[in-house]
């Protein structure tokens, strides 16, 4: 079995390479049979927003899709969500983010064999 690999993603998807970083070695990680847990935090939960559309870009809320249903975990923080106006239900993000908060986010470091960090 292979082991937990934690990200934190606060950076918004177009501003920096910061988002495809992080799917590249969250699908590398899967690839190498590992478990990933990624919580979305500040500007990061603009990564999961549907229905994005930043031509002639892959759209990073469909790279996260396909990282959702590959087993990738998301948790968004439910503050940061509030604050940009995000429905507190996931309604608004791709199929796989579960809104929650900080408590969420230490059980998930707790829970991981490695903890990496996507920020500005």
């Amino acid at each position: 079995m292979g082991k937990t690999l934690g990200i934190l993603l606060m950076t918004g998807p177009y501003t920096f390479e910061n988002s495809h970083t992080f799917y590249d070695l969250a699908k590398a990680a899967l690839e190498k049979g590992h478990e990933v847990k990624v919580f979305l935090f500040v500007d990061g939960v603009n990564n999961a927003k549907l229905d994005q559309d930043p031509s002639p870009d892959e759209p990073m809320n469909e790279k996260l899709q396909e990282l959702a249903d590959a087993g990738v975990e998301f948790q968004a923080c439910g503050l940061c969500t509030a604050a940009r106006g995000f429905d507190q239900t996931g309604n608004d993000f791709v199929s796989g983010v579960e809104v929650s908060g900080l408590t969420e986010f230490a059980e998930i470091i707790g829970e991981c064999d490695r903890f990496v960090t996507f920020s500005i």
